[in-house]
């Protein structure tokens, strides 16, 4: 057994190496294609925003006033003089305009002959005349087949992403090539600007002379790249940071081999590098040359990826709990197989103590416990085939049983306190908890978990006499009867209820609301039983046992109290405001102190006292109507014309005899 155990761990181990294994290599590549996907994004973005710019320079340059004649007229001359004098005009109409779009990332703004030779420069206007057929194939192609030349090309001291277009006469005839362009650094800035991307551009050496990249007379600076030994990188004022360079330098020199064999395929790429426990995804996107299609640049950005070095920190970890949640797991398995009699003995043990049972889905018994049938007093043979309400207390609010039906036929998890009737006729108290059984999305029966809480509950019943015989204490002194209470209790629970309150707080404030006058205790009997009209002193006097009944409350820890301290303070309140102690306005008037309020009211009405007879219900219900929105809620008023049948009843149950 022990090395079957053994194999065991080490198949669980090598499983969830394989598993985590196999996790992580699809979250980097993932994470790899976003990094890459995003890079394109942002290229797409900027070639289809520069083209469209582009576009529009080159529109309203050629509709600029006096642009065409000029070069119509420079073309066809054969004057160097003429020449200059057009060409200073042309560079004076277009030098606001230019300097404008230089603030606008334009690298060179050029016009080219059909033949290839330089008319204008308005990034350099002073060099001039120089043929560009060896060195600029977009202009050949443009004035050869007239198209719109796009793309990325080298030129005689900088590379840039280039826009040619042909220019014509009003006749049709072409007289020139006009070139708008933007530096790679434009594309740099703008991954830096808007996702904070480092980035390199890189330029394939042999587009240049091999002399000419270290002129200084270049527009763009260049400098080795890291990355490949045949690149050379566009140095940016974000390059000026020599130390993040150096540590890119360490990190790519682990990765150079990989990357310069990815690079062989002219294809885009992503990878993963880890170097000094920093972890950061570097993406390659090949820039192609605007008229042969050969790659002669990439864009190269290093992100850092949080989710990645998460990802493998959190690897770690499963895989280090795994294994010692694995060794746990084959060392209790070998404690568990070695201790099987003990665990039969407790299981056995289980159903000896333990409330427990099993019904079908229409809660019919299918097994139940020796712990039930000894505290239900029946045989198991008695109980399996029957229903709980074989057990049921007929006491037991029918609202506890819909809840319970309604709740755990939803699926869901049913738990409360139940009284039950043992087959000798004692009530006992347990609490249980209900779980729906499913399979395959249907409930198949449900199991429940009982515990005998009946001396608990016992105690509580003794505390709830001891606070009703407490509220009847104040009532008692203002010549009230112990039945008011009772009454004000029963309505309020029934209110309550048609309120919408759950049955716990409903049967809560039923306990509580007999405590409602107990602050009367602190009032004087001579003002508490004044036959005649009481003063404006005595009123006052007598309206602070709100106040009493709340300080003799609230300080207690219990549920119970604390709303019976709630109830006290608030049940004098009313719905506009005008009521006591505090002038509270509607819900800011707790639903307690709202529902005694209308409960306490309604029994002083229709019942009878020694000293008074009662209303007629009539004028006891009219009263409700005058004073619905004023002293009560009309919800609840509402709620009182809708259940006068039963409040009657209540009524009548619990009435006082004289």
């Amino acid at each position: 057994m022990k090395y079957i155990l053994f194999l065991v761990f080490l198949v669980l181990n090598g499983l969830v190496y394989f598993v985590t294994e196999v996790n992580i290599n699809q979250r980097i590549d993932s994470s790899l294609y976003n990094h890459l996907h995003k890079l394109q994004v942002h290229y797409e973005i900027f070639m289809t925003t520069q083209s469209q710019n582009a576009d529009v320079i080159y529109d309203t340059t050629i509709k600029t006033n006096g642009v065409i004649d000029i070069l119509a007229k420079a073309k066809n001359t054969k004057d160097e003089k003429t020449r200059d004098l057009l060409r200073d005009k042309l560079y004076t109409i277009l030098n606001t305009k230019y300097k404008l779009l230089k603030k606008h990332g334009v690298l060179q703004y050029h016009f080219v002959f059909p033949d290839n030779t330089v008319f204008l420069r308005m990034h350099k206007p002073s060099k001039y005349g120089d043929d560009l057929t060896k060195i600029r194939q977009d202009f050949i192609k443009t004035n050869k087949t007239r198209d719109i030349i796009r793309g990325f090309s080298q030129g005689r001291t900088a590379h840039a992403f280039r826009n040619v277009y042909p220019v014509f006469n009003k006749t049709g005839e072409h007289i020139a090539s006009m070139e708008v362009s933007y530096p790679s650094e434009l594309l740099q800035k703008n991954l830096n600007n808007i996702s904070e991307i480092h980035s390199h551009f890189l330029v394939y050496k042999k587009i240049f002379d091999v002399k000419s990249w270290g002129r200084d007379d270049m527009i763009l600076k260049y400098g080795p790249s890291i990355e490949h030994k045949d690149f050379l990188l566009t140095v940016s004022k974000e390059h000026i940071k020599q130390d993040k360079i150096k540590n890119l330098k360490n990190r790519i020199h682990i990765e150079r081999e990989l990357i310069n064999k990815k690079m062989k395929n002219e294809l885009m790429f992503s990878l993963l590098s880890q170097y000094d426990g920093d972890i950061k995804i570097i993406s390659f996107i090949p820039i192609y040359q605007n008229v042969t299609g050969e790659v002669s640049a990439w864009i190269v950005s290093y992100e850092d990826d949080q989710f990645i070095a998460d990802t493998m920190e959190n690897t770690k970890i499963i895989r280090i709990v795994s294994f010692l949640i694995i060794f746990i797991l084959v060392f209790f398995m070998y404690r568990i197989f070695k201790q099987n009699k003990k665990m039969n003995s407790l299981l056995k043990s289980f159903d000896k103590h333990v409330i427990f049972s099993t019904t079908n889905s229409k809660g019919i018994i299918t097994h139940v416990s020796d712990a039930f049938c000894k505290i239900s007093g029946f045989e198991k043979k008695e109980l399996i085939g029957e229903s709980h309400n074989v057990i049921r207390d007929p006491q037991m609010p029918k609202e506890i049983f819909k809840e319970m039906w309604s709740t755990i036929q939803a699926g869901k998890s049913w738990s409360g306190e139940v009284s039950n009737i043992a087959k000798d006729g004692k009530r006992y108290w347990v609490y249980a908890e209900i779980e729906p059984k499913i399979n395959k999305g249907n409930i198949v029966g449900y199991s429940s978990i009982r515990q005998d809480i009946t001396d608990r509950i016992d105690v509580e019943n003794i505390q709830k006499e001891i606070i009703f015989t407490m509220g009847t204490i104040g009532e008692v002194r203002s010549k009230e009867t112990a039945h008011h209470v009772k009454r004000v209790a029963e309505f309020s629970r029934l209110l309550a209820l048609r309120y919408g309150l759950s049955v716990k707080k409903a049967n809560l404030l039923a306990e509580a609301s007999p405590m409602h006058d107990i602050g009367k205790v602190a009032i004087s009997d001579t003002i508490l039983n004044k036959p005649s009209r009481l003063d404006d002193n005595e009123r006052k006097i007598i309206e602070t046992h709100t106040e009493h009944g709340y300080e003799l409350l609230k300080r207690s820890p219990r549920k119970l109290l604390k709303t019976a301290a709630i109830v006290a303070y608030q049940h004098h309140e009313k719905w506009d405001g005008t009521g006591y102690p505090r002038g509270l306005k509607g819900e800011d008037i707790h639903i307690y102190g709202r529902i005694t309020a209308v409960a306490d009211v309604f029994d002083a009405l229709v019942s009878d006292r020694c000293y008074k007879k009662s209303w007629k219900l009539e004028d006891a219900l009219e009263l409700f109507k005058e004073e619905r929105g004023k002293h009560f809620e009309p919800k609840l008023v509402d709620i009182l014309f809708e259940n006068i049948d039963e409040i009657i009843s209540i009524q009548k149950k619990f009435s006082d005899k004289f």
